[in-house]
């Protein structure tokens, strides 16, 4: 197993000097990737330290892995398979530039998060998958403005871990993860906010409007799974071994819930191609909070009923972190092999995927978002079963306050899910089986993006059908059971007595059944099937007169004016409609306060005296030789 995670290493910085051969970098972190999937899966039974170095008396670099840290090596080191073979033939829209050195530096930054056993080495890999993701945004040479948004709020996050653990270091004088178990509140809610900072949670999620639809396909990708993962990771990593605060847990229950409402009513509205996934992953990543604040909830009270519950709540948080990397990884692949060859920004724009460009992109599309929808039996659908099931047994907390609570954030998560039901069919019907009007596509080797898709599509499926074995993996085999005539493992309990119960393969089962005579009927038909044009009066119809996505949510925009501001724009040859975030509003005026003492400093520092630069530099240098000094 070291052999092999430093293998991993090793090619994915063998990678990053090859960054010029693009194609050959991607393909060193495809081995590194796979590399790193073999790791995670020996480490599952294993345990093991791969590494160890002093550094002070009481600081060290320690590496190692446990069940907690394999598996979430698993989830990522898939999607960085995917994401790596996908880039090989999307390598040709950026040939030029170091996006394939961001990348394979921002994977090695996640080994090092995974593999970390300290608050130092935590640090380092987070540092180094926060700069080069940042580098991986900028690829282009353009939107340097925005792009240091993500950068501010990634600082921002390094800040609160590191307040965290020096605070750690202070009272326990170490910062190793098992000193974790003597530390404070304080400390709690410094870590955790560091860690809901990274997983993109309102209001901190001010960076994405402005960039997301501007950086590369595969950069998107990787922040909006495998890097919001890692956050979810070091929430799984510290909520089970830190003194309980049940106020604080209340907060990221509420906290969840409401980013993960919002994500989904932003996403009804948007219209850009990658602006609406970048919204679902807010929405996703707010039910996973929800779902890790119950778990320590409901795991903070000593009542045998609720020991159950924490474990599913527990599970569910695994699974929906599972569902949104690997669907979310689909999803970006498919929509961005479209966007390049159409050469489009919109999702009206992005119109025809199925004849235009390909099936198997299309097909991404559609799996995908079913995921996100909740449809049976893919394991979004899994996913969102189990938050709702654990949310609903809010009656049994001993106190009203908390009841309110968890079932106010049920009633936010159902909404949510209902929102993104919503915009994920806004998704598929204007991209992936919408009219092409005869577009012809550009001609890309697409290759690796056929097979990167088509892998992570029937993955998206597979773990759903094959739930039981997926949930066996996780290490909650108590979850399961049996039920009337479906055998154990195959059915999915949320509680003991039973209180609710889910089968994905015998749905599966049930659905193939069902479905075997009319597509027997539609394929015996198919060819006296006659398709005829819109009726419009005999004209025939304008592109400007198609019913549009913008059109397809107009209703609920109208509806929630005050929510979205809804404003009508007016241009030369349309009217139309535009909608804010005003969850953005307060970023916004942060942002413009920062620069404006920026540059009063720059005014008062660059100013052209020589004394001033000097005394600048010695009274830093002073203040990190006494920093120094105390951490020794």
């Amino acid at each position: 197993m070291i052999n092999f995670f430093w293998a991993s290493l090793f090619f994915f910085l063998v990678g990053a000097l090859f960054y010029k051969k693009s194609k050959a970098s991607y393909l060193l972190a495809f081995v590194g990737s796979v590399c790193a999937l073999l790791v995670g899966i020996y480490a599952l039974n294993h345990s093991n330290q791969l590494f160890r170095m002093s550094l002070t008396t009481h600081i060290s670099i320690t590496l190692g892995l446990d069940h907690l840290s394999a598996l979430f090596m698993i989830i990522a080191s898939i999607a960085w398979i995917a994401l790596a073979l996908f880039s090989v033939d999307y390598s040709v829209f950026y040939s030029k530039s170091n996006l394939s050195l961001g990348f394979n530096l921002a994977l090695s930054g996640m080994m090092l998060i995974l593999s970390a056993r300290d608050g130092f080495s935590l640090l380092i890999g987070w540092e180094i998958m926060t700069i080069f993701a940042f580098i991986m945004m900028v690829t282009s040479g353009k939107h340097y403005d925005k792009a240091y948004r993500f950068l501010a709020f990634g600082e921002l996050s390094t800040a609160c871990l590191l307040i965290g653990f020096a605070i750690l270091y202070q009272s326990t004088a170490s910062i190793t993860f098992d000193a974790l178990t003597r530390g404070g509140s304080v400390i709690l809610i410094f870590l955790s906010l560091g860690f809901i900072i990274k997983m993109d949670i309102v209001p901190f999620h001010g960076w994405m409007r402005g960039i997301y639809g501007e950086m590369p396909d595969n950069a998107a990708a990787i922040l909006s799974g495998p890097v919001t993962l890692m956050g979810v990771y070091g929430l799984e990593r510290i909520i089970p071994i830190m003194p309980i605060n049940d106020s604080w847990n209340l907060v990221i229950i509420i906290l969840g819930a409401l980013s993960a409402f919002w994500g989904g009513l932003q996403a009804v509205a948007a219209n850009k191609v990658r602006l609406l996934p970048a919204y679902s992953t807010i929405e996703n990543n707010g039910m996973i909070l929800t779902a890790i604040g119950f778990y320590a909830l409901a795991q903070s009270i000593t009542n045998p009923d609720l020991r159950y519950l924490a474990m599913f709540a527990q599970a569910a948080s695994v699974i929906i972190a599972l569902s949104h990397t690997f669907s979310k990884t689909l999803l970006f692949m498919s929509l961005g092999h479209a966007k390049e060859a159409y050469d489009v920004h919109t999702i009206d724009e992005a119109r025809g995927v199925w004849s235009g460009v390909g099936k198997i992109p299309a097909l991404g599309i559609v799996v995908s978002a079913l995921s996100f929808s909740a449809f049976p039996p893919l394991i979004g659908y899994v996913g969102e079963w189990m938050i709702l099931e654990t949310l609903f047994q809010s009656y049994k907390f001993p106190n009203i306050s908390t009841e309110f609570i968890a079932a106010l954030s049920g009633v936010l998560t159902a909404l949510a899910i209902g929102l993104i039901g919503f915009a994920m069919i806004k998704l598929i019907g204007y991209t992936a089986l919408g009219y092409d009007h005869g577009r012809k596509s550009r001609i890309i080797s697409n290759r690796f993006m056929n097979g990167s898709e088509a892998g992570m599509l029937l993955l998206v499926i597979l773990c759903g059908v094959a739930l039981p074995a997926v949930i066996t993996l996780l290490g909650f085999p108590q979850l399961l059971t049996s039920l009337l005539d479906v055998p154990a493992p195959f059915v999915l309990a949320s509680n003991q007595p039973i209180f609710g119960v889910i089968s994905p393969t015998l749905i599966t089962l049930v659905l193939i059944t069902l479905l075997i005579i009319p597509v027997i009927l539609f394929m015996s038909k198919q060819k006296n099937v006659r398709k005829v044009s819109s009726w419009n009066g005999g004209l025939p119809l304008k592109e400007e007169e198609y019913f549009t996505a913008q059109a397809y949510s107009q209703i609920l925009e109208h509806i929630l004016r005050n929510v979205y501001r809804t404003k009508e724009v007016r241009t030369k040859n349309r009217n139309g409609i535009e909608v804010e975030d005003i969850m953005l509003k307060p970023m916004n005026w942060l942002t413009r306060f920062v620069q404006k003492i920026g540059e009063g400093e720059a005014l008062v520092l660059m100013n052209g005296i020589i004394s001033v630069y000097v005394t600048y530099i010695l009274l830093l240098f002073i203040i990190v030789f006494v920093i120094g000094m105390m951490v020794m």
